[in-house]
């Protein structure tokens, strides 16, 4: 079986991955993201994913299927390098291939930021596990019909739902998923040696006091960067899903459909 990342021509410059954050989504890892960036490196996360459109999605989703769902040949090196190549550093992806990132970047540095488990399932209770299910519903499954864009983010994220809640979805899996999260963390800090990573408890404070020295950086002037609660993650969704949500709207103009629509989009883009 040919695999997407097999098509792609080789890139002509593979940048040396430097920081690796090996943490869960929802525990702080979009702000880490603006602060890598803020201190100069090109990092990559899932919000790189969905803004490099459909082909990065599509390269997520096949590596996904290739290691837990029996897609292909899991990625090795080589397809992580070509995938990664334009990125010194990497966020949220690592969790789902957390042996493949410590064996092929031994060099890096590693950070792992933990989390309370009650908090961390009630964070994705009231973001992650509602975008999901509405991702299932009306109006992106006529969406998704219309605008690759919208197929493709459908499907990515079908295979994160089946990936994280190990296929019995978010409301019987979550206990699967805080094993995942209990086993990788105890594995990461068993393996990596202890000089090349960093662990933080997002509880006790997480910002450039404790990522600037592990990193060898001063630390900024300008505060560190906060984002991404559960009303901030509903913004973030209305900027990437709103075009696709419109375009359905706009092609049932004239159709009985046009006040569903517009219910339906209603429903997903109000406040939560």
């Amino acid at each position: 079986m040919t695999r997407l990342i097999d098509t792609l021509p080789e890139p002509e410059v593979i940048r040396e991955k430097k920081v690796i954050v090996l943490s869960r989504s929802r525990v702080g890892t979009f702000s880490l993201y603006q602060a890598m960036k803020m201190l100069g490196y090109k990092p990559y996360h899932m919000w790189e994913v969905v803004n490099n459109g459909t082909i990065h999605m599509e390269i997520l989703e096949e590596a996904l299927r290739c290691k837990f769902l029996d897609g292909g040949k899991p990625y090795g090196k080589a397809e992580f390098d070509k995938w990664l190549a334009a990125y010194d550093s990497v966020i949220e992806i690592p969790q789902f291939f957390v042996d493949e990132f410590i064996e092929f970047y031994p060099d890096a540095q590693f950070i792992l930021m933990e989390r309370k488990m009650e908090s961390w399932t009630r964070s994705l209770e009231a973001t992650i596990n509602p975008l999901l299910k509405s991702l299932r519903s009306f109006p992106f499954i006529v969406a998704r019909k219309i605008d690759k864009f919208m197929d493709r983010f459908c499907s990515l994220h079908f295979v994160l739902d089946d990936v994280w809640f190990h296929g019995k979805g978010s409301d019987n899996g979550m206990d699967d998923a805080v094993r995942d999260v209990l086993r990788d963390n105890k594995k990461a800090k068993a393996v990596i040696p202890k000089e090349r990573l960093l662990v933080v408890k997002l509880e006790d404070g997480f910002g450039w006091e404790q990522i600037c020295p592990f990193l060898g950086h001063d630390i900024p002037s300008t505060p560190y960067p906060r984002g991404n609660a559960p009303a901030e993650f509903a913004q973030l969704g209305k900027q990437i899903l709103g075009p696709g949500i419109r375009k359905v709207a706009a092609l049932a103009v004239s159709v009985v459909l046009v006040p569903v629509v517009g219910v339906g989009a209603w429903y997903f883009f109000k406040d939560r």
